[in-house]
C-alpha cells in the first residue's frame, strides 16, 4: 500500500484514471493500492446510509472531520508525547497543502514548535497560503527569524489601516463629540486588534514592529502610522502588560499626552510632567524624532490646537490669568515638532525652533480678529492679513490654529468672524501637485468638519440666509471643490442631505413665494 494519497500522487492517480479503458477497474485498483477497500462490506452500507437524505459527499466530509477532530484532541492530549511527535509528522506533513487534511500537522506544530526542524519552517514561509493558517508561535518563530518577511507582513496591514474608512473619518474629525470615544473606537478597532494579536506579548515582535512602522513613516509621513504608534503603546499599558510597554522609550510621553486628551485638560502640571520626558533627550537624536512624530498623530495634535485656540479667546479679556503666554507657547512647540516630525525622522536633522512671528506677530493677529467675533462691520488690516496670509504658507502649527478657529466660529454660528477668515484658507489651498502630506491631511480634514458643523446646526441657514450663502457656499464651499475631490465629495454630499429633508425644501419653498409676492 502506497504511504501517500495526494500531493505527489495526484498525478499517479490521474494517469490510472485515464489510461484505463475499464473505469470501475481502475478506481478498484486505486483503492487497492491505497488502501482504501479496508471494509469490504462498504457497498452494502451505502444504500442504508443513501437513505439518511446525506449526499455520499456530505457523508465523507462529517466522516473526515470526526476523524480531524478525534486525532487533533489525541494530539492535545499529555499522553502525545515527542517521540509520538516524531513518529507522525512526516508522513502528516506531505497534506498540509490540502485544507481539508491541514488541523492535523497544524495541530502537531503548534504543540512541538521548538521542534520543527528550519527546512519545515522554510517551507511553510514559502507557501503564503498555508502559511497564514499556521498556529501564531509558529509564525511568530519565522518572523523573529526573518525580519524582511516580518516587515512585508506588516507592511499589508499599515496599507489596510490607512485605507480604513471608518479610521479616516475618526482621524480627519477636528471636532469630535467626544475624545474618549474616539480613541475607544481606534484601539478596539478591527484592524488594531489584529496587530495585537500579531505581536501577541512579545517584547522582541513589539520592537521590531515599531521598526517597520518607523521605517514606512521615512517614506510616507501618514498621520494614521502615527496614531498606530499611540494605540498599540496605549492597548499594552492598558492591559498592563509590562514587559512590552516597558521596553518602549516613549512610553511616559504617550502616556501623559493621552491622559491630557481624555481628561480634556492641559495645566502647568501636566506640562511640567511632559517636560520631564524631554529631559536628557537631545534634539536631533532618533528618540527625538519618534516623540515629534507621537504628537502629530490627529487626536493629539488636535486637542493641542483646541487648547491654543481656547486660550487664545480666553486672552483678549482684561482678567486673563497671567501664564496664558506660556501656556500658548508651550503647546505650539509641541506643535513645531509634530509639523517637523517627517523631516526629523527621514533626515536625522535637528528640529527648528519655533517661529518667533508665530508666537508673536501671528498671535496678536488672530486676536485682532477675536476681538472683533460677530461684527459684521469689522474688517481685517493690511499688515495683519499679511501676517495671517504669510504664517498659513509656510506654517502647519499656523494652518491648524486658524482651521480650528474657523470650526469654532462655525459652530457657534459667527458667519461675520468666517467673512474674515475663510478666504486666508483659500489663499492657502495646498498645490495640486504638492508633497506635503500633512498640510493636504489637515485642510481635507478642515472641509470634512466644517461641512459636517454645517449639516449639524446651519444647513438651512446656508439656503435660505444671503450672508450665509454668499460667505460659506458661495465664497468658500463652491470654489474649494475645485481644489480636492474629496472636497468636492464632502460638499455634494452637504447638498444632497439638504434636498432630502422635506422640512427644508418646504421652507425654502415658502420663501420663494413670499419673494414673489
Amino acid at each position: 500500500m502506497s504511504k501517500i494519497l495526494l500531493g505527489p500522487a495526484t498525478e499517479t492517480i490521474y494517469q490510472q484514471l485515464t489510461g484505463e479503458g475499464d473505469l470501475e477497474k481502475a478506481i478498484n485498483d486505486i483503492q487497492k493500492i491505497y488502501g482504501l477497500d479496508i471494509v469490504p462490506s462498504m457497498d452494502s452500507i451505502y444504500p442504508l446510509l443513501d437513505l439518511s437524505g446525506c449526499s455520499r459527499l456530505e457523508i465523507h466530509w462529517a466522516c473526515l472531520h470526526a476523524l480531524n477532530t478525534a486525532a487533533v484532541e489525541k494530539i492535545k492530549t499529555p499522553e502525545f508525547l515527542l517521540a509520538d511527535f516524531e513518529r507522525v509528522f512526516s508522513d502528516s506533513f506531505k497534506y498540509i497543502r490540502c485544507s481539508h487534511l491541514q488541523p492535523i500537522p497544524m495541530a502537531l506544530l503548534k504543540k512541538f514548535s521548538e521542534h520543527i526542524d528550519q527546512d519545515v519552517l522554510d517551507q511553510l514561509k514559502n507557501d503564503q497560503e498555508v502559511f497564514q493558517n499556521c498556529p501564531l508561535n509558529v509564525k511568530q518563530q519565522i518572523w523573529k527569524q526573518d525580519e524582511t518577511f516580518f516587515q512585508v507582513q506588516v507592511l499589508s496591514m499599515l496599507n489596510e489601516y490607512h485605507h480604513d474608512e471608518e479610521l479616516q473619518k475618526l482621524s480627519m474629525n477636528l471636532r469630535p463629540d467626544s475624545y474618549q470615544e474616539v480613541l475607544t473606537e481606534r484601539r478596539n478597532h478591527p484592524q488594531m486588534t489584529r496587530m495585537m494579536e500579531m505581536i501577541n506579548g512579545d517584547p522582541k515582535l513589539y520592537l521590531m514592529f515599531l521598526e517597520t512602522v518607523q521605517i514606512v513613516f521615512r517614506s510616507t509621513p501618514y498621520p494614521s502610522l502615527c496614531s498606530i504608534r499611540v494605540d498599540i503603546l496605549m492597548n499594552y499599558h492598558d492591559r498592563d502588560i509590562s514587559e512590552v510597554y516597558e521596553e518602549d522609550k516613549c512610553h511616559d510621553l504617550i502616556w501623559s499626552l493621552d491622559t491630557c486628551v481624555r481628561q480634556q485638560n492641559m495645566d502647568d502640571v501636566i506640562i511640567e510632567k511632559i517636560k520631564q520626558c524631554f529631559d536628557h533627550v537631545k534634539n536631533g537624536t532618533q528618540l527625538y524624532s519618534e516623540f515629534a512624530m507621537i504628537l502629530m498623530d490627529p487626536v493629539i495634535s488636535n486637542f493641542l490646537t483646541q487648547c491654543i485656540v481656547r486660550w487664545l479667546r480666553i486672552s483678549v479679556d482684561d482678567d486673563a490669568p497671567g501664564n496664558l503666554e506660556q501656556l500658548i507657547n508651550y503647546n505650539a512647540k509641541l506643535l513645531n515638532l509634530a509639523e517637523h516630525a517627517p523631516a526629523a525622522a527621514n533626515l536625522n536633522q535637528k528640529i527648528p525652533k519655533l517661529d518667533k512671528d508665530l508666537r508673536g506677530r501671528f498671535w496678536n493677529a488672530l486676536c485682532t480678529i477675536i476681538v472683533e467675533e460677530n461684527n459684521p462691520k469689522a474688517y481685517v488690516a493690511p499688515s495683519e492679513s499679511e501676517v495671517i496670509s504669510s504664517m498659513l504658507l509656510r506654517s502647519e502649527t499656523a494652518r491648524k490654529a486658524m482651521i480650528h478657529y474657523c470650526i469654532d466660529r462655525a459652530y457657534e454660528g459667527d458667519v461675520a468672524t468666517l467673512q474674515r477668515c475663510l478666504p486666508f484658507i483659500l489663499e492657502s489651498l495646498p498645490l495640486q501637485d504638492d508633497a506635503n502630506i500633512t498640510h493636504v491631511f489637515t485642510y481635507q480634514s478642515f472641509v470634512g468638519t466644517f461641512v459636517s458643523v454645517l449639516a449639524k446646526k446651519w444647513l438651512l441657514n446656508c439656503v435660505k440666509d444671503v450672508m450665509w450663502r454668499q460667505v460659506v457656499m458661495e465664497n468658500f464651499l463652491l470654489q474649494i471643490v475645485r481644489w480636492d475631490p474629496l472636497a468636492h465629495k464632502q460638499v455634494v454630499l452637504l447638498l444632497s442631505e439638504y434636498f432630502l429633508k422635506s422640512s427644508y425644501l418646504t421652507t425654502l419653498n415658502e420663501k420663494s413665494e413670499r419673494e414673489g409676492k
